[in-house]
């Protein structure tokens, strides 16, 4: 790893504290692959630290964060933290408050996770936006702040917020993306949620209504990865990343280590990035994992580890 190629993971969470990354990773059930093949899970917590020496050491050029807010424990937080002994009648109110509440805090959580990439030039953000928190108009005026921040784009997750991918709420997002240039990397798999779902096949009419967005998903289309090949051949400006579903390799839901080599080369290493998800895997064992899959010749590798994801996602400096 290293030499003269880049050597860039695309897929990175980050926590303000060791607590606060335990508890992430505590709650998060894995449940889409099926049985587990025997997956190692990192020890780290994923908080500044963690991060900075994790990819210090291994010689990293850059570690994309994409930060994913949590509005369901916002929304527990801001209403635990109101009086009791409440009357029906105030629940207006009440609702109103706590969804400011709850706006609030996520601006307040991408800022954050912005200062700390401007302060470590090992870090790029994207930051979350859940549509179903801010208003168009207050999604524009957060996006405009925190693009001049330097941020490079927005992460979604349909699923953990409830959607499908061509959610009218989730327009305002596309349309600003679109036009700035930015990046929107989303979670894509299936959903367990009710209708909130992120296969692969329900981006289509996303791609087809905004031809210049740069989005990228993440997962290689997770346990929905059968579908992956055809979005790519219809819509070749959709990128991917093989976070996570490369660590479950063997699992009944997911590929083999040859049918992922065969998928990454249908699709184009060109448009295919290293993710890890830290801190749940040690992005050095998913470097060498990419590294070991059968039949990908030097230059392909180099394209996943880096070269791909500086180029696509603008991390020349």
């Amino acid at each position: 790893m290293g030499g003269s190629n880049p050597l860039v993971d695309v897929h990175v969470h980050l926590y303000r504290d060791k607590s606060a990354g335990r508890q992430a990773k505590d709650s998060y059930v894995i449940w889409e692959y099926g049985d587990d093949p025997g997956v190692e899970f990192a020890t780290a917590a994923g908080d500044i630290t963690d991060l900075a020496t994790t990819y210090g050491q291994a010689g990293f050029d850059r570690a994309v964060v994409v930060h994913l807010f949590d509005t369901a424990l916002a929304r527990t937080e801001a209403t635990d933290r109101l009086p009791p002994g409440r009357s029906p009648e105030e629940a207006a109110h009440i609702t109103a408050a706590i969804e400011e509440a709850v706006a609030e805090a996520m601006r307040a959580s991408n800022r954050w996770v912005a200062e700390t990439a401007r302060n470590n030039p090992l870090v790029e953000v994207l930051v979350s936006l859940d549509p179903t928190v801010l208003s168009r108009r207050e999604i524009a005026d957060h996006l405009t702040e925190l693009a001049d921040a330097g941020v490079r784009g927005v992460k979604l997750h349909p699923v953990a917020q409830g959607l499908l991918p061509i959610d009218p709420r989730l327009h305002a997002i596309y349309d600003i993306c679109s036009d700035a240039g930015l990046v929107v990397l989303s979670h894509s798999g299936p959903g367990h949620r009710g209708d909130a779902s992120a296969r692969p096949s329900e981006f289509g009419p996303v791609l087809r209504q905004w031809p210049n967005l740069r989005l990228v998903l993440a997962h290689l289309g997770g346990a929905s990865w059968r579908e992956t090949a055809e979005l790519a051949d219809t819509y070749p400006q959709v990128a991917f990343d093989v976070s996570e579903i490369i660590e479950w390799i063997g699992a009944p839901n997911a590929p083999s280590a040859t049918e992922l080599t065969e998928l990454v080369r249908h699709i184009g290493a060109d448009r295919v990035m290293l993710g890890s998800d830290f801190p749940w895997y040690d992005p050095v064992r998913t470097a060498d994992l990419v590294d070991g899959l059968p039949g990908l010749g030097a230059g392909e590798r180099a394209a996943i580890l880096g070269v791909t994801a500086v180029r696509l996602l603008g991390l020349e400096r």
